[in-house]
Formats: C-alpha cells, structure tokens, sequence
C-alpha cells in the first residue's frame, strides 16, 4: 500500500516504467538544437544535373561551398528516352565505385526504360552527410545510349 501511495503523490501512473531514449537518438536531437546547425530549416536546395551518354566513368555531380558538407535529401534519375534498363551509382568521394569506400554509398538507383528511378527520401537532417567539402558522384554501371536527368535535393551544413 505504501508503495501505491508513493507513486500516487509523485503523479505517476501505476504502470509507469522510465525509458531512456538510445544515445544516436539523443544526440541527434542535440545536434538539431545547437545554434548554426543548418541555417535555415527551409535551406533545402534543388539542382539539375544532365548525364551525357556512353560512359561508365565516374561524374562529380555536385561540389559544396567551401567548408561546407552536403547532406542529401532525395536523387531522382530520369530516362528521357528508350535504352532499356540503367543502374546508376549514388555516393560522396571521388572514388572509382561504390564498392571503393562502401561507407560513403548512399544508394544504387533502378532506373526503368522511359521512367525515373528515386533514392529514399529522407528527413531533414537524416539523410546521409558528407564530409567537408566532399562531392557527390554517380556513376552508370553499363554505358547507357542515352542522356539521364538527374534532380538533386540537398542541404548544405556547416
């Protein structure tokens, strides 16, 4: 009966159990509070980027402003015209394929024949973060006979 009591003076429910949120969670709620995170929480920014065909080379599709780090938000990837099906190669380094530094692979996108082909969409300030003044390259598996579209949606974060 004391027992009762005692949480019924504190305010608590008598099922209450205390949790901990997990530390990744924790800091990452920090990290959104600390003054000069992101700029502006409507900084989300769009670039369009035009692949030419017949190569598998690496392409730097975006470089951030100095001292800066890129955080995606989404890549989509159009096929404007009939080649059949495209694998393309999303990730941040300069790096000759995702399977050179498998820590910086952000995603391997599916493109259709005539459709577009999408990474996740992630949240703000969840997505996959670069370091500073890395680049964000992609890369096409097989020589594609076409040229690709490509609409980024980025941050950039001190």
């Amino acid at each position: 009966m004391t027992t009762s009591r005692t949480r019924r003076e504190r305010g608590r429910r008598n099922d209450y159990t205390p949790t901990v949120r997990p530390r990744a969670a924790r800091q990452e709620g920090q990290r959104r509070l600390t003054p000069g995170y992101l700029d502006d929480l409507s900084d989300t920014q769009f670039l369009f980027v035009s692949l030419g065909s017949g190569s598998t080379a690496r392409v730097t599709a975006l470089t951030p402003s100095p001292g800066r780090r890129l955080r995606i938000v989404r890549v989509n990837v159009y096929q404007i015209a009939s080649d059949g099906l495209h694998f393309l190669e999303v990730y941040y380094g300069t790096g000759v394929n995702i399977a050179a530094a498998p820590p910086k692979v952000i995603d391997y996108v599916r493109i259709s024949d005539l459709s577009q082909g999408q990474t996740r969409t992630w949240s703000r300030g969840t997505g996959p973060i670069a370091a500073k003044n890395e680049v964000l390259s992609v890369r096409f598996t097989v020589n594609p006979q076409t040229s690709h579209k490509l609409i980024i949606e980025y941050t950039e974060e001190r």
